[in-house]
C-alpha cells in the first residue's frame, strides 16, 4: 500500500514538473490596457525585454496595445480569453476602479492577479519661483479655505487626484470643496505656464523640469524617505499625514488560467526581480520595486478596492 502511495505521489510530482517545464508552448500575447508609449505599454515592454535578457523564458512575447474606453476595451478582450494560458494583461488600479465608477462590470475578481510589478510615486510640483515652500503650508491653507488653491491633475478620478484629496482629508480640510482641474495633454505645461500653482503627477513626468531648474517637488506619495531623484523630498508620513499612494503596474491573466501557470509566473517573476536585467529597467524608468506575488497581490487588491470605493462613494463618483 505504501509503495502504491509513493508511486502515485511520484507520478503526480513528475506530471507537475512536466507541465511546468512545458509552459509556454507558443508565443505569449501581452495586452497593456493603454496605448503605445504610455506607462502600461512601457511596463509590458520592459517585462518582455528583462525576461528574455535573463533567459527566464524563450518563447516570444507579442505586445497588443488596447487603450480604448479607459482600459475597459482591454478588460473585455482578455476576459474573452478564458482559460488561455498564453495571454497576459497589464493594468493599473483601473482594474477595480472602473467597476466602482460604473464603466464596466469587470474587476480583478474576473481575472487572475499574477503580480504587482512596479510602482511610481506621485509628487506635488510647483514652479521653481513659486512662493509656496512646503506641502504642509498648502495643507494648512486649504484647511482654512479649501477653495483658496487650485490643483492640476491629468484626470478625475485618478491616483493623481487621490494624492490631493486623501492628504487634504487627513489634514482636516473639506476635501469635497477643493478646486481640482483636470487637463488633457501635458500637465507640466499648465504648471509652467502659470495656469495652476500646484500639480499632482508621477515623479517621472515632472523630473525633466525639476532637473532643468524650472520646477520643485514638495511632497511624494512614497511610504518612506526615498533616494535618487526623490532624495530629500518630504513624504506624506514625514509630514504627519499617514498615507501613501502606489501608482503601480500589475500583471493579470484571463479567468480560468490553470494553477500550474500561476505557479510558473510566481516562480519566474520572483527570480526576475533579483536580476540585473530587471534592476536596470527600474533605474532606466525611475520605477520603485513593489513586487507582490499572486497571493499577496490579490490580498492587497481587496484592501485597496475597499479604501478607494469608500472614497469614490463619498465624493459622488460611484455608480
Amino acid at each position: 500500500m505504501n509503495k502504491l502511495v509513493c508511486m502515485f505521489a511520484a507520478g503526480c510530482l513528475l506530471a507537475g514538473t512536466f507541465a511546468h517545464a512545458a509552459f509556454p508552448t507558443r508565443r505569449i500575447e501581452v495586452v497593456p490596457a493603454g496605448g503605445a508609449g504610455g506607462g502600461l505599454d512601457t511596463a509590458a515592454r520592459a517585462l518582455d525585454n528583462a525576461l528574455h535578457e535573463a533567459k527566464l523564458i524563450t518563447q516570444p512575447m507579442v505586445i497588443n496595445n488596447m487603450g480604448g474606453a479607459a482600459g475597459d476595451a482591454a478588460k473585455a478582450y482578455v476576459h474573452q480569453k478564458k482559460g488561455d494560458p498564453h495571454v497576459l494583461y497589464v493594468e493599473s488600479n483601473r482594474i477595480y476602479q472602473n467597476k466602482i465608477v460604473g464603466t464596466t462590470q469587470l474587476d480583478f475578481d474576473n481575472f487572475v492577479p499574477l503580480a504587482r510589478l512596479i510602482t511610481e510615486y506621485l509628487v506635488w510640483v510647483v514652479r521653481a519661483d513659486a512662493p509656496l515652500r512646503s506641502a504642509r503650508d498648502i495643507l494648512d491653507q486649504i484647511k482654512q479655505d479649501p477653495t483658496s488653491m487650485t490643483f492640476g491633475v491629468g484626470s478625475i478620478p485618478s491616483n493623481d487626484y487621490f494624492n490631493i484629496v486623501r492628504p487634504a482629508m487627513q489634514h482636516g480640510a473639506d476635501y469635497k470643496k477643493l478646486r481640482i482641474a483636470a487637463f488633457r495633454g501635458n500637465l507640466n505645461v499648465q504648471l509652467l505656464g502659470g495656469h495652476v500653482p500646484v500639480i499632482s503627477t508621477t515623479a517621472s513626468e515632472a523630473m525633466e523640469h525639476v532637473k532643468a531648474g524650472k520646477a520643485r517637488l514638495i511632497a511624494t506619495s512614497a511610504p518612506s524617505p526615498q533616494g535618487g531623484d526623490l532624495a530629500g523630498v518630504p513624504h506624506w508620513r514625514g509630514l504627519g499625514v499617514d498615507m501613501q499612494v502606489l501608482h503601480w503596474r500589475g500583471l493579470f491573466a484571463p479567468p480560468g488560467t490553470p494553477r500550474e501557470v500561476v505557479a510558473f509566473w510566481d516562480e519566474r517573476l520572483s527570480l526576475l526581480m533579483k536580476t540585473d536585467a530587471w534592476k536596470k529597467a527600474l533605474a532606466q524608468y525611475g520605477w520603485a520595486d513593489a513586487f507582490a506575488s499572486s497571493a499577496q497581490f490579490q490580498k492587497e487588491l481587496v484592501a485597496e478596492r475597499e479604501v478607494t470605493g469608500r472614497l469614490l462613494r463619498e465624493l459622488g463618483f460611484a455608480k
